[in-house]
């Protein structure tokens, strides 16, 4: 098995490398990561001029791009065939809107453009809890045939150090505005105005993220809206 690891917060991360660590075990891994830290660029890519890729070593390249382009790159240029593209571990959680920004979810769409399943996997810093409960996470993931061309998969901890279980869920639409603050001259910042997660809704990731378990949704790859 040939898996394309990449990330959103650089090639040096530290969730990177437990994935590295705990996939090394199971499969060829090649990582194909930015350079620097591209969160919050969804499925943005770089057109229109040259892309730096330095290679660290035979496993390890450095990108200057996106996570999208990283996939891209790693999926049309190495003369690889990938069976499954991994992204992460991001450092924070990539539920309800944030699946929109996250740059961590956006290298997977990318995968599935390609035709390659893909999983993105995200925690709030507690990165013993991912490295602790990763086998139990894809013992469920294949028990159960999750994995699909047709959507990704959104993996994320809870924000706990205990995971009583594993779940399937949908994404929870919270409650949430962006907006800018003036500070200086012509600059403003952003700032997001998000309610409390803590739903009741109990098939959401938002409930299973804070009630101890590894919350998994699939995102489908495509915009378009089915009725039913």
């Amino acid at each position: 098995m040939k898996i394309l690891l990449t990330n959103d917060d650089g090639y040096e991360a530290l969730g990177l490398k437990l994935l590295y660590d705990y996939f090394s075990k199971i499969a060829e891994v090649v990582v194909v990561s930015p350079k620097t830290v591209m969160s919050a660029k969804s499925v943005s890519i770089i057109l229109g001029k040259a892309v730096e890729v330095d290679k660290i070593n035979d496993h390890v390249f450095a990108m200057e791009g996106t996570p999208a382009d990283c996939v891209a790159f790693g999926l049309s240029s190495l003369n690889k065939k990938f069976d499954l593209v991994v992204s992460g571990c991001n450092h924070g959680l990539n539920i309800s809107y944030d699946t929109m920004y996250s740059g961590t979810i956006g290298a997977c769409l990318q995968a599935l453009t390609f035709r390659v399943p893909a999983i993105a996997f995200s925690c709030e810093n507690n990165f013993d809890v991912v490295e602790e409960n990763l086998d139990k996470v894809m013992s469920f993931i294949n028990k159960n045939k999750l994995l699909s061309t047709e959507y990704l998969l959104n993996v994320n901890f809870p924000v706990s150090n205990v995971v009583k279980e594993v779940v399937l869920t949908t994404l929870y639409y919270r409650k949430e505005n962006t907006y800018y603050i003036h500070k200086e001259d012509n600059k403003y910042f952003a700032t997001r105005d998000i309610e409390d997660e803590r739903c009741e809704d109990k098939n959401t990731d938002a409930y299973a993220i804070y009630h101890d378990r590894v919350s998994i949704t699939k995102l489908s790859k495509s915009l378009e809206y089915r009725k039913g």
